[in-house]
């Protein structure tokens, strides 16, 4: 986080979120707001000593964690608009209630800062919906998923754009932690391109979406194809495995495609992010569908 927005790189929702956190750093009986300064996870105690960072940061990660995050998004280029989603799934005995955000980051900046760094990444660009995120509760063995759209400036990287997303305790803890229960991180050539029509002279690709979704038992595809136009559907796990095929004919009218949430086994997938594409001569499209 940038803090000051004097310099190049600074955002004004990062000088907000440094300070949604206390003071950590102690100087002549006071305490004091400090560059560089590592929170990890929630803990003011990261420090200022670069060497150690990377020793706190993987002890931390070898931590089991009470929830699974599960990222995804669509973006237009042509509107520069899109769409991110998170999926978190409480994985503890007991409910959780929190805040869920989005902080789309850029790596690979130049900038020589007064400290002598030179080059930045995971500089915070935009916070989503804000820098203090959005209320949530999920009850135990249970998941949400939170949405939020976002605005690319022209002016950043896309092929150096990530979009972290992280689920955090709403509440402080003695020590002033305010811990971070689990984040995934999702770079932006990872977003599904979709487009839209915006003149008559342009084409648009038919939005064939899952319904209900995300699902439990099925979700169902609706369209409209012309009488005896053949189409597929394909899905895929997150590792790109297909693991099932849906093939049909068009009516010539409205009609609808079912996936029981069953693979080509007819085994009922397991709960998680699966891809889907629809395919035929007339048109296409792609998307994710999320098993509960």
């Amino acid at each position: 986080m940038h803090v000051y927005t004097a310099y190049p790189l600074g955002l004004a929702e990062a000088y907000q979120r440094w300070h949604f956190y206390p003071p950590p750093y102690w100087y002549n009986n006071n305490w004091y707001y400090a560059t560089p300064w590592l929170w990890i996870d929630g803990d003011k105690d990261g420090a200022y000593i670069y060497s150690q960072w990377n020793t706190m940061i993987t002890q931390r990660m070898a931590e089991p964690a009470p929830v699974t995050a599960t990222v995804w998004g669509e973006y237009f280029p042509a509107t520069y608009t899109g769409t991110i989603n998170a999926q978190f799934r409480n994985d503890s005995s007991e409910a959780i209630s929190g805040r869920a955000m989005f902080c789309i980051t850029e790596d690979s900046l130049y900038y020589p800062a007064g400290n002598g760094d030179q080059w930045h990444n995971h500089v915070a660009r935009d916070y989503l919906p804000d820098y203090m995120g959005e209320s949530v509760s999920i009850p135990a063995g249970d998941s949400i998923t939170v949405s939020q759209a976002f605005t690319v400036n022209p002016s950043w990287n896309t092929v150096k754009l990530n979009f972290v997303a992280w689920i955090q305790d709403a509440s402080m803890q003695p020590d002033s932690t305010i811990e971070i229960w689990q984040g995934g991180k999702l770079p932006f050539a990872d977003l599904t391109v979709g487009i839209e029509e915006y003149g008559n002279e342009e084409t648009s690709i038919s939005r064939i979406a899952p319904v209900p979704n995300p699902c439990v038992n099925g979700t169902r595809f609706a369209f409209t194809l012309s009488a005896g136009e053949s189409y597929r559907i394909l899905f895929y796990d997150v590792s790109g495995r297909q693991v099932r095929t849906i093939h049909g004919v068009g009516s010539g009218s409205e009609q609808t495609a079912t996936w029981d949430l069953k693979n080509d086994m007819g085994t009922k997938v397991s709960a998680g992010v699966y891809l889907y594409r629809f395919e035929s001569a007339e048109t296409s499209t792609s998307g994710k569908v999320i098993v509960q």
